[in-house]
């Protein structure tokens, strides 16, 4: 990266943070309760649930469960090449919810009504941690193998796999109404200014590396 790159990922970062700061704001104003956008955006995504659906979406949600994340870092952590993938994205991982579990219990938000739930889930709403972690694993996955990866068949298709489970994690919480739509939000915008620092560090550690 350029300083030219090294510029986009901060503004990115920035623009991130002010986005998470602004819903915030909204929530903590409305006393945490719901949103008129946040209403909305639930009944839309009722309205398209069918039993196909519900068994893909409910299965996708989970690939961002706590249990899964802390597997799928003990497992890159394992491999040889721990340090490429496994530490960065474990650290990052960390940082994350470092940030949306405090925030859970500073907001207190209730979650939708339990019998719209189609998978079981507890605690409290804001921000959404799934989200959070989704985009920060799986988007500084991407960046990683786009990266170092030298396979390009296996490049291509790893590439696909967490460009979709980072976009579309976040939306699957709001069709299990497990989540506001402002949970599911400030937590993507979270995980893209934690996700745009974590790339802004390798990059500087990567530099540094290089002219060693």
């Amino acid at each position: 990266m350029n300083k030219k790159s090294d510029f986009i990922m901060i503004g990115v970062a920035v623009a991130a943070i002010i986005c998470a700061a602004i819903i915030s704001y909204n929530v903590c104003a409305n006393d945490s309760q719901p949103l008129p956008i946040d209403i909305t955006v639930r009944d839309w995504f009722i309205s398209l649930r069918n039993d196909f659906l519900n068994i893909i979406i409910s299965a996708l949600t989970h690939l961002s469960d706590p249990i899964t994340i802390i597997s799928l870092c003990a497992f890159l952590l394992i491999l040889p090449n721990r340090k490429t993938y496994g530490l960065p994205v474990s650290l990052a991982a960390i940082s994350g919810l470092a940030i949306y579990k405090p925030m859970k219990h500073l907001f207190l938000r209730a979650r939708p009504d339990v019998s719209l739930h189609l998978v079981e889930q507890g605690g409290y709403s804001f921000p959404s941690g799934h989200s959070v972690s989704s985009v920060i694993v799986f988007g500084l996955l991407l960046y990683l193998i786009r990266r170092h990866c030298k396979n390009k068949m296996l490049k291509n298709i790893l590439s696909v796999i967490c460009t979709i489970l980072m976009l579309l994690i976040g939306p699957s919480r709001l069709y299990v109404s497990v989540h506001w739509a402002t949970d599911v939000l400030c937590g993507m915008f979270i995980g893209l200014a934690v996700l745009a620092i974590s790339i802004l560090i390798l990059e500087r550690i990567y530099k540094k590396n290089e002219s060693l």
